[in-house]
């Protein structure tokens, strides 16, 4: 099949990039200094179990007058999918299917109200990946890719990853695949970027962990009253993740510590990179958690501090400055949130 990628970041070049290697036409839309230095000098894959440049990468950095792919890879921020939405109704009368490769929660229900849900595949990626300069990636730790079979061309998909040696798992209800990666995805994530905190600094420290406990504890009830357990990733035993968060906070913190710190290698986590920014993928993160718990009854305490903390300091009603390596101020507005065993 022939690919559009519309967002080329870490994630974006890496799937792209690997198809390419495997022969299959792929387009890279992406910001132009990104998009020069793929003209330029080429895509650079390397690290864990992967190495590989794309010589020719086919990079643009607007779709005006492009042919119509057989699949987009939408992977932009969650926050900047329906912008994205809005491009693609632009350039394509009649859309192509769209792979969604969004974290969080909502954004595949928005494009499937706005596309119809026959143009929209769900698929998360597990793999750690960065871009450590423009067009040059690093795989920090190589997992794989889910797809939902939601979608007739799911199955050439996935064998179409494969191809380009992805380890490719579909997964028959998309909804609680993505769930699934929420859970993974809110690991010391918010906190880590409220504090200025490696994950490891955070659950080193006894309160902070706590909050970090409950707010995994809150989205396993969440899931639960939805109708889902969680189910493990390609990679990712997320099914023990949600078992194990329920173990006393002395046995819980050692192995979550090990988890993340192997889990994401030198990678921080995303949402360290949306203070001052003016939006957060946190809505769709730990956001989520709250609205679908309010909807439920399942209160989500937890997780409403670490939203309303880290919007604030992303739109800047919050000083940065007061919370970086400041444990007390998030611990005594956890209190005030009535988070329990803080």
């Amino acid at each position: 099949m022939r690919y559009l990628v519309f967002g080329t970041g870490a994630v974006g070049a890496l799937v792209g990039g690997k198809l390419a290697l495997a022969g299959f036409p792929v387009t890279f839309l992406a910001r132009p200094r990104i998009a020069e230095a793929m003209q330029t000098h080429g895509l650079h894959l390397s690290g864990d179990r992967t190495q590989g440049v794309v010589e020719r990468a086919h990079a643009i950095a607007e779709m005006s007058g492009m042919e119509k792919p057989d699949l987009i890879l939408m992977t932009v921020k969650t926050y900047d999918a329906e912008a994205a939405a809005v491009e693609i109704e632009a350039a394509f009368p009649d859309p192509p299917t769209i792979v969604s490769l969004l974290n969080g929660i909502g954004s595949d229900q928005m494009l499937a109200a706005r596309f119809g849900e026959e143009r929209v595949i769900s698929a998360t990626l597990t793999t750690a990946v960065q871009m450590i300069e423009p067009a040059v990636i690093h795989v920090a730790r190589r997992r794989g890719i889910g797809v939902a079979l939601n979608h007739p061309l799911a199955t050439e998909f996935i064998r179409d990853l494969e191809a380009a040696d992805f380890l490719a798992l579909a997964y028959e209800n998309a909804e609680r695949m993505k769930w699934s990666k929420l859970l993974t995805n809110i690991v010391a994530n918010a906190s880590s970027a409220i504090l200025g905190w490696t994950p490891s600094q955070v659950y080193s420290h006894p309160s902070i962990a706590s909050i970090e406990i409950e707010s995994l504890r809150e989205t396993v009830r969440v899931l639960r009253v939805i109708g889902y357990t969680p189910q493990d990733l390609p990679g990712v035993r997320v099914s023990l993740l949600a078992r194990a968060v329920f173990l006393p906070q002395l046995l819980i913190r050692p192995l979550l510590r090990k988890i993340v710190s192997e889990g994401r290698g030198d990678k921080k986590p995303s949402l360290h990179f949306d203070i001052g920014r003016g939006k957060s993928e946190v809505l769709q993160l730990n956001g989520a958690v709250v609205q679908a718990g309010s909807h439920l009854g399942s209160p989500a305490p937890a997780n409403q501090l670490l939203t309303d903390t880290l919007m604030k300091l992303a739109n800047g009603q919050e000083d940065p400055e007061r919370f970086q390596n400041n444990p007390e101020l998030l611990i005594q507005l956890a209190r005030e949130y009535d988070v329990p065993g803080v």
